[in-house]
């Protein structure tokens, strides 16, 4: 009796517990965000350290990519010239990444010219189809920025595809144009800056899902039509199989002497 009468005391001094329902329901929280997390950081290991150095070199290249982008619309536009903000940046050759650079400048610069043929109202004059300023988005680096940032989240607001990354960059060669002509050459660098910041943002992590930016080759390149070494030796074995049998056949039915 003793004993019970100090263990009922104990009892009531202690904090009561909470109900029942709220024990069952925080540890769901928590499991659904550690689901959440986990389903995230197996995307190429993003957030860990291999995947901040992924985004990294992605975004290097995309930003050496822009600057040549740039350069190529402006020679192919007639504008350009030395005084256009791009001696800031070295060759594409030389920045990090300069071999993955090279091998996807061609690809990307014939897409993007394509389009601004297709489609030259979109792609001429793009800052003031962008901005309601008086001098368009390139009367100041501030609206310039803003404007390729709000182009970036609107291509990226739904599916993204290499098709609407093609786009931003002629967005940006186009706002190029607009910078040098208006008299601002030295706001181009602010262009390719503004446009690093988009990749790291908006779209570092697909780029890396697809392949990094050579995925971009391989969906432009077309379904090949060569034959393979191995198709080609396959092949050949079966022609030489196939003459051998009629050979069999016809020596058997007595046409040819042995």
């Amino acid at each position: 009796q003793n004993r019970r009468k100090f263990s009922s005391p104990a009892s009531l001094l202690s904090p009561p517990l909470p109900p029942p329902s709220t024990q069952v329901q925080q540890p769901r929280r928590f499991s659904n965000v550690g689901i959440t997390a986990r389903k995230f950081s197996q995307t190429l290991g993003w957030g860990s350290k291999a995947g901040v150095e992924l985004t990294a070199e992605i975004v290097d290249q995309g930003r050496a990519l822009c600057a040549q982008y740039i350069r190529s619309r402006l020679k192919r536009t007639g504008i350009f010239s030395k005084k256009c903000g791009l001696q800031r940046l070295r060759s594409a050759a030389s920045l990090p990444g300069g071999f993955v650079v090279r091998q996807v400048l061609p690809e990307l610069i014939s897409i993007g010219a394509e389009l601004e043929r297709l489609h030259p109202k979109v792609y001429t004059g793009v800052g003031r189809q962008i901005s309601s300023l008086p001098g368009g988005a390139a009367s100041s680096e501030k609206a310039l920025t803003s404007a390729l940032t709000c182009v970036s989240k609107e291509l990226t607001k739904g599916q993204v595809t290499w098709a609407r990354i093609v786009s931003l960059f002629a967005v940006a060669g186009g706002l190029a144009v607009d910078c040098v002509r208006s008299g601002h050459p030295e706001y181009i660098y602010s262009i390719v800056e503004a446009m690093a910041r988009s990749i790291e943002d908006d779209l570092a992590t697909w780029i890396g899902e697809n392949g990094g930016w050579p995925g971009l080759c391989s969906y432009c390149k077309p379904p090949s039509t060569e034959i393979s070494l191995s198709s080609f030796v396959g092949l050949l074995g079966a022609l030489v199989a196939a003459a051998f049998l009629i050979v069999l056949i016809l020596r058997w039915f007595g046409r040819f002497a042995i």
